[in-house]
């Protein structure tokens, strides 16, 4: 079994296709999930439930995760009673660049009742720079926003911090801190009981990232591809809202007192070399 196993917006998509031929070689396809734990099931039927502030104009995204969940769990259940080696594939990515292409796909597919911040509604790049700012407020404070559409991205923005023990840990027990990242970057192979890993950086992946060789080598070993790729698949630049993804991008700013608290923690010091992260630092401070 292959499971795409990730948080969001860390090239789930472009990772299902790569998969997919190696998958098919077994004669199935390539599972794909989110979430599989209770803590955040619940959380995003939470998000679901009959509720004044329900104030997303299109729930389907947020039924898709949990059902994607739910058909997760079930498949990996019944990978271990078949005694089948289960191959997880998941990623870390810059966590305030991941939150700008959360706030666009869910905005896109998920749309906001109330604010302007969709192409489709001439949202403005200041109004929407500005609900991202206030998120990630709410992230680093730990406050529960009301609206259902901020509570689910405020969900996935958080999970850079908590995604790696709150879900892969608790579910196949697999620690990826316990053993340091490869320095610059690529991918990395880990096991565990019934489970073989493969952990990569999203910045790793374009065709130009100094480490993108050392990542698909590392990727086509793992899937037993010889030539492995990964295509564009649900990014921004696919989409007709990405003209306002790429203003916002490029005027989104954090205080740095912000800054600091989102690059201080030990998950994204994991992951990223002390001069990776300085990099970081001086892209989002304002």
């Amino acid at each position: 079994m292959i499971f795409v196993y990730q948080m969001a917006k860390v090239a789930s998509m472009a990772w299902m296709e790569a998969a997919r031929p190696a998958a098919q070689l077994d004669a199935a396809e390539p599972v794909h999930a989110h979430f599989l734990t209770d803590r955040n099931l619940l959380a995003i039927e939470s998000v679901l439930a009959p509720s004044p502030h329900n104030n997303s104009s299109r729930p389907y995204m947020a039924r898709q995760i949990l059902r994607a969940g739910r058909q997760g769990r079930a498949a990996v259940a019944k990978a271990r009673r078949d005694g089948r080696q289960i191959r997880v594939i998941t990623g870390m990515r810059d966590p305030v660049a991941r939150s700008i292409s959360l706030m666009f796909f869910f905005a896109d597919f998920c749309g906001h009742a109330d604010l302007v911040l969709s192409a489709r509604d001439d949202a403005n790049p200041d109004d929407v720079c500005a609900v991202l700012v206030d998120l990630w407020q709410a992230v680093l404070t730990q406050r529960v926003p009301e609206g259902s559409f901020e509570r689910l991205l405020w969900l996935m923005m958080g999970g850079y911090r908590t995604w790696f023990t709150e879900e892969l840990a608790a579910t196949f027990e697999l620690d990826v801190f316990a053993k340091p990242f490869p320095a610059g970057g690529g991918a990395q192979q880990l096991q565990g009981r019934g489970v073989d890993l493969l952990l990569y950086r999203a910045e790793d992946l374009p065709s130009d990232a100094p480490a993108h060789l050392t990542a698909i080598q590392t990727a086509s070993a793992f899937l037993r591809t010889p030539s492995l790729g990964l295509p564009e698949v649900n990014t921004a630049a696919t989409r007709r809202s990405y003209p306002l993804y790429r203003q916002t991008r490029d005027r989104f700013r954090l205080p740095a007192d912000m800054v600091e608290q989102v690059y201080a923690h030990p998950a994204v010091r994991h992951f990223y070399a002390d001069g990776e992260i300085a990099a970081f630092k001086a892209r989002w401070t304002a």
